[in-house]
């Protein structure tokens, strides 16, 4: 292989190469000309704790990333010299702005309900609602959630017919993402709406989606569930199953007695083991549970 250019990098892959001798690999590779290495870790998790387990091998696979243009010949020749046991290989790239790439893919389509999520780059096309307090803008950033995914679509499928089977005064939409549930709720008319979530990212891109969307009234906070301290008629939370076993005591906490708790973001072939577990010692009862694809998620209520 040749030198990099301005539009193409060039990643080193190392296989076999000895955990001992890692610190000194890096500081050979930078010496080289890298700009960065990174470990290919594997994981474990086999239940549904929220973090899965980092499995720890004698030897490791390491990526290794010039934008520079180098000898790779001579990188090569010395790394093989200096570290016989790995086997390295070398691959060219070009480089891409990611989100322009995915962008391109990403039309308007029908959501739930009458709802239609529009990309903010975008116009509604004629078959979308004329009604356009039915048209959801989404600015998608690095946050999950713009309706895409099959948990958010159930998860909207179970928001709508909550709030308009029984109009709520208020809701917690914990894991926020990019504010699409929170902003469906909006627009079917509760009055008191919070957002929250972890990733800073989430946060900001949740922000600019309400403001896009001239719905600044709900409100995204910079704190976890556990922090919270006042208490709704709905929670929703479309976070993965391991997550949500962790935060039930705190999700359940945040609900009026007598309240409404949307899950979603639950694998089908362990939904029967989680809705057992979270309802156990949470005062939840299980009303109804909905699917698409390999997901699962529910509608629970919390007792008077």
């Amino acid at each position: 292989m040749g030198e990099t250019s301005s539009t193409t990098y060039a990643r080193l892959h190392a296989a076999g190469l000895s955990r001992k001798d890692e610190d000194d690999f890096t500081l050979v590779c930078f010496d080289m000309g890298a700009s960065g290495v990174a470990e290919e870790l594997k994981f474990s998790q086999m239940d549904l704790r929220y973090d899965p387990d980092v499995i720890e091998t004698p030897r490791m696979d390491v990526n290794v990333f010039f934008t520079q243009e180098v000898d790779f010949a001579k990188v090569v020749e010395a790394l093989k010299a200096r570290f016989p046991q790995a086997q390295f290989q070398i691959t060219s790239e070009e480089n891409k702005d990611w989100l322009a790439e995915w962008k391109k893919g990403f039309k308007p389509f029908p959501f739930a309900g009458p709802f239609w999520v529009i990309p903010s780059w975008l116009q509604p096309p004629p078959e979308a609602p004329a009604d356009t307090s039915k048209h959801i803008y989404v600015e998608p950033g690095m946050a999950f959630g713009t309706g895409t995914h099959e948990t958010t679509r159930l998860a909207a499928g179970l928001v709508i017919s909550e709030v308009l089977r029984s109009p709520s005064k208020s809701l917690l939409d914990v894991g926020t993402g990019t504010g699409i549930l929170a902003l469906i709720a909006y627009r079917l008319g509760v009055a008191h709406l919070v957002g929250l979530d972890i990733d800073p990212e989430a946060r900001r891109t949740a922000r600019e989606n309400l403001e896009l969307n001239t719905a600044t009234a709900i409100e995204i906070r910079d704190y976890q569930i556990s922090d919270e301290t006042e208490v709704y008629d709905i929670v929703v939370a479309n976070i993965i199953d391991g997550v949500l076993t962790v935060l039930r005591h705190d999700l359940s906490r945040a609900l009026k007695p007598g309240g409404r708790m949307i899950l979603s973001g639950v694998l089908m072939d362990r939904e029967s083991e989680f809705y057992q577990g979270f309802t156990a010692d949470t005062g939840l009862r299980l009303i109804r549970k909905v699917s698409e694809g390999e997901w699962s998620a529910a509608l629970l209520e919390k007792e008077v």
